[in-house]
């Protein structure tokens, strides 16, 4: 049972650190976790800790990275753009609701760490723009614009990133916070292609 949620390679020490630090950081905080502690609850010597992460912060980095490239993977829905940028505003926005706004152990590690420590932050900064990005991209398909997407695309990825991930910390659904029909009608009228086709002169 305890391996359901765990990488696959949960079963090497590597996989084992990771999971211990993961969970003894989101529960205790990265600065009253000591390795000492990670060890023993990966079943490892301490300096295997240091063979595989040079220091504790490199081990915080690289649990966030492994959740990151998961995270950025199911970041979109599978299908491509529904027919009506109204509808795939709405379709994006449930996934979105879905994805971000679910509380997750890493989640919680940024949230706790951000302030604290420079890195996390530079970290947290590099995944929002990341998340922008695809998304940014996606409604620029969804709106039948051709090439970078405009900045009003990249505006409305933003909201929406900001959004669906605020919901964990108020303790809301995203979808209550937002319904989907109402953002839709909002973010499909600011990227009808006549209007950004306008927008620049």
């Amino acid at each position: 049972m305890g391996g359901e949620h765990q990488a696959p390679g949960d079963r090497t020490a590597r996989g084992r650190i990771l999971a211990a630090a993961e969970r003894l950081f989101a529960e205790r905080g990265f600065d009253r976790t000591s390795t000492a502690l990670i060890a023993a609850e990966a079943r490892v010597p301490q300096g295997l800790i240091f063979y595989h992460f040079k220091t504790k912060m490199d081990l915080l980095l690289a649990v966030i990275r492994e959740d990151e490239a998961t995270l950025l993977d199911g970041l979109l829905p599978v299908a491509a753009p529904e027919s009506g940028l109204r509808q795939a505003v709405a379709g994006l926005w449930r996934h979105l609701s879905a994805v971000l706004g679910e509380p997750s152990p890493v989640r919680k590690i940024i949230i706790q760490e951000v302030a604290a420590h420079p890195e996390i932050r530079q970290r947290a900064r590099e995944l929002h723009e990341q998340m922008t990005a695809i998304i940014a991209r996606y409604l620029a398909q969804a709106s039948q614009h051709l090439g970078t997407p405009r900045p009003e695309h990249d505006a409305a990825a933003n909201l929406l990133t900001i959004a669906a991930g605020m919901a964990p910390l108020l303790g809301e659904p995203s979808l209550t916070l937002v319904p989907p029909g109402a953002l839709a009608s909002l973010i499909s009228e600011g990227l009808q292609p006549e209007r950004t086709a306008s927008a620049g002169h």
